[in-house]
């Protein structure tokens, strides 16, 4: 006898979706883990069109981009731990509302700062919907299978970067730049939708209790937790080299080398798509060996890369797109896991604790960006030194985490305080 939808959903959901069921459910999660980077880099093609439309310049355009990332925190921040109060749903359903509005607003947009306006707006809802799908991951799916589903998102997550720059163009070219904002738009609504028909998955009996302020509260004590806090900062000093690697790439490859715009793209797309089999690399691994030992190892190889890096980064853009690669594929490949283990550390504060995840790798990865662009002998020498040092500091806090007293689920169980 054929299996039913919700039997064959059982060994994968912790919590029924009677009208998503398991393939919707799963959908809306990872087009949802598309918003950023699409909303990120989708419109960047059209960023010089923008600027002569409204008669100013490229640096004025770009704070809809800079703005975006920074209300983009704040989103998660403010939004996130509210889900763990008033439900996962009425937050989603309000961020996506919200993202949704945003993007018509950034179409209908008369003015370059109704512009910036409208991507503040959108962003405070990618932020919110950003922080709560995680806590959906965390509340729908048994413990078993949870990497699984947050390694797809990690792989969309990367590829999102080196396919909206594309779409973007794509859109350009029958249209004008208002187009890719409809776009946005059209893809948020269809997210909506699908939340509409979305099961509540967390219980009233397991939401936190209080007003706003004890509410908001559940951040600090997601941050008080020791374990919590020192995984999540070693494991975001990843984002330092990886965030001043986006931010100065195009001068490394375009300046530097001298490949031209259409080389950077290429380059840039190489390894962004390389970076998609990280994730999967875990899966593979994960059946011989611990979590502990596998993040030793990344920390280890992504300082060794970023010595080879200062040494050999400037021979040419191949083998500095291969040594940033293999970087960028260590980094990915910790990710599921190491967000699994961050949310196990927060059962009972999952949206607050999605919301800090989230921020702190932000936050650590604007100061890449700046770190990155600080006026080094060159910009490769500049993303090798961040690589090495920020990774010799991940190995240093990772030995002493290891070594101290302080629990860590899913690290120190059962295995001795060692390293490997």
């Amino acid at each position: 006898m054929a299996k039913r939808p919700d039997d064959a959903a059982a060994p994968w959901l912790s919590r029924p979706q009677p009208r998503l069921r398991l393939g919707g459910l799963v959908f809306l999660l990872l087009v949802a883990s598309l918003i950023t980077p699409l909303s990120l880099d989708m419109y960047t093609p059209a960023i010089p069109h923008m600027a002569g439309y409204f008669g100013t310049d490229e640096a004025t355009v770009n704070l809809t981009l800079w703005g975006y990332y920074l209300l983009f925190a704040v989103g998660m921040l403010v939004l996130g731990p509210l889900s763990d109060r008033f439900g996962r749903k009425p937050l989603l359903v309000a961020g996506f509302a919200l993202y949704v509005a945003g993007g018509a607003a950034c179409a209908l947009a008369p003015s370059i700062h109704a512009l910036i306006g409208a991507r503040l707006v959108q962003a405070l809802g990618a932020g919110a919907v950003s922080a709560v799908s995680m806590a959906v991951v965390k509340d729908s799916f048994r413990a078993d299978r949870r990497e699984k589903i947050l390694s797809i998102m990690q792989v969309l997550f990367v590829v999102g970067p080196a396919a909206a720059p594309s779409i973007g163009t794509a859109v350009l070219q029958v249209a004008d730049w208002r187009a890719t904002f409809w776009v946005l738009a059209a893809v948020g609504a269809l997210c909506l939708a699908l939340t509409l028909l979305f099961a509540e998955s967390l219980p009233a009996a397991e939401r936190t209790e209080g007003g706003l302020a004890s509410t908001l509260g559940q951040l600090g004590t997601a941050a008080k937790d020791p374990g919590f806090s020192a995984f999540l900062v070693i494991t975001s000093l990843f984002e330092v080299a990886f965030m001043g690697y986006i931010a100065v790439g195009s001068y490394i490859y375009v300046d530097f080398f001298g490949v031209g715009e259409a080389g950077y793209s290429l380059f840039f797309g190489v390894a962004a798509l390389l970076t998609a089999a990280g994730p999967f690399i875990w899966l593979g691994f994960s059946h011989v060996t611990t979590a502990r030992r596998f993040t030793t190892a990344l920390l280890v190889l992504s300082c060794a890369l970023g010595l080879a890096l200062i040494a050999f980064g400037e021979w040419g853009p191949v083998t500095f797109c291969a040594l940033f690669s293999l970087f960028a594929v260590a980094e990915a490949a910790g990710r599921p896991y190491m967000m699994n283990i961050l949310l196990e550390q927060a059962k009972h504060h999952a949206g607050a604790a999605s919301a800090l995840m989230n921020c702190v790798r932000t936050g650590v990865g604007c100061v890449g960006m700046v770190l990155a662009a600080l006026p080094w002998a060159s910009y490769v020498q500049g993303v090798g030194v961040l690589m090495a040092a920020g990774m010799a500091a991940g190995l240093v806090g990772w030995a002493a985490l290891l070594r101290s007293r302080v629990p860590l689920a899913g690290i120190k169980d059962d295995e001795p305080a060692s390293l490997w």
